[in-house]
């Protein structure tokens, strides 16, 4: 990848990590109630742990409807990383002055492992087993997942799993039924999925207040909700 290439995908990569507001379909979508979807933190005494669930729908979701983006730099994106599940994962230990330390990449391998809805646990890829232009790719996302981070970024590191059935499907898929575990620093992170942010909001057929997608039941009145 040239040096013209890498500034673009760098400026592009910032654009991916600001943008608000987009169309996906017809739906639109909030990336804030989006990233809140994908990132879990655990805290106990003075260490946090993260991780950061990247799917693919995620370009298109940021991009689409942007005309400084042609629409084949959305389909690049897309097809560099459909094949694989990419997390991005920090573990900080908080220090008595309020300063940082972090786990390297190395030490946070040691522990990283993504585990199915059918309790089967993979690990992440080497190197050797990412195609060419995903590492590439990879290699100009990660300081600008640094930066945005500001302190916190400097720990945090990018892993790519590959998580198929016999068929060569992608078995984690944000917009269907299913579930998934990311193991790492003695503690587990769970997205139940579809993500309630990606679908459509359901309503109490009571008091009409807007409810998670995800639901069945209104917590509240205990009566089915209702599509909007």
């Amino acid at each position: 990848m040239t040096i013209r290439n890498n500034l673009k995908m760098k400026k592009l990569t910032l654009i991916i990590l600001l943008t608000s507001f987009t169309l996906f379909g017809q739906k639109k979508i909030n990336q804030t109630e989006l990233v809140k979807d994908l990132t879990i933190w655990k805290k106990q005494n003075n260490k946090m742990s993260g991780s950061l669930w990247i799917p693919n729908s995620y370009w298109k979701i940021a991009l689409e409807g942007n005309t400084n983006i042609p629409k084949n730099t959305i389909e690049m994106l897309e097809k560099a990383f459909e094949d694989y599940v990419l997390i991005c994962i920090v573990d900080i230990n908080i220090g008595a002055r309020g300063n940082m330390t972090f786990k390297t990449k190395t030490e946070l391998g040691e522990s990283l492992s993504l585990i199915d809805s059918n309790n089967k646990e993979y690990n992440f890829l080497n190197e050797s087993e990412i195609s060419y232009n995903t590492k590439s790719l990879l290699k100009n996302i990660t300081p600008m997942f640094s930066q945005m981070f500001g302190k916190m970024g400097k720990g945090m590191h990018l892993f790519l799993f590959k998580v198929k059935n016999n068929k060569g499907e992608n078995i984690i898929n944000e917009f269907k039924k299913g579930s998934f575990i990311i193991k790492h620093s003695q503690n587990k992170f769970t997205w139940n999925l579809p993500l309630s942010s990606l679908i459509d909001k359901k309503k109490c057929p009571v008091d009409n207040n807007e409810m998670n997608g995800n639901w069945n039941f209104c917590p509240f009145h205990g009566k089915e909700l209702v599509a909007k």
